[in-house]
């Protein structure tokens, strides 16, 4: 099961966009599309190809396609209800998710377009010790 399941079905996941977040397809860079970061769920990344965002959720190692209407946008955000999240992921294989220093480097092989898409965002610090 997706790390989604079972949440509420009135859900809002809130996008924030991610400053210095760099986005590959098939070892090309892609400039400047949506890269956004869950707010309270550090383990989704939205990113946008052209007219598609995909949901990359590195910790169940899924992508999900999300549909365009189903975002809302909120000045930089953007605004998902979780019980639209599609009953399955896309096909995907050869998964690498790995810290890099103060990077996190995602990398997936979309296995029906025989694409590699890879996203690197940066690790939020954990200050949880400092309070």
């Amino acid at each position: 099961m997706g790390a989604l399941a079972g949440t509420a079905a009135a859900e809002k996941i809130v996008w924030k966009p991610v400053e210095q977040a760099i986005l590959k397809l098939d070892d090309l860079l892609r400039r400047g599309r949506a890269r956004k970061r869950a707010e309270k769920k550090d383990h989704l990344v939205l990113v946008q190809l052209g007219r598609r965002f995909l949901m990359v959720d590195y910790h169940e190692r899924e992508i999900y396609e999300l549909a365009p209407e189903k975002l809302e946008r909120k000045d930089k955000e953007l605004l998902w209800n979780a019980a639209d999240k599609p009953s399955k992921p896309m096909a995907t294989t050869e998964w690498l998710v790995r810290d890099a220093g103060r990077v996190r480097r995602i990398r997936a092989k979309l296995s029906d377009e025989g694409r590699v898409l890879e996203v690197q965002v940066p690790i939020q610090p954990d200050l949880r010790g400092l309070y």
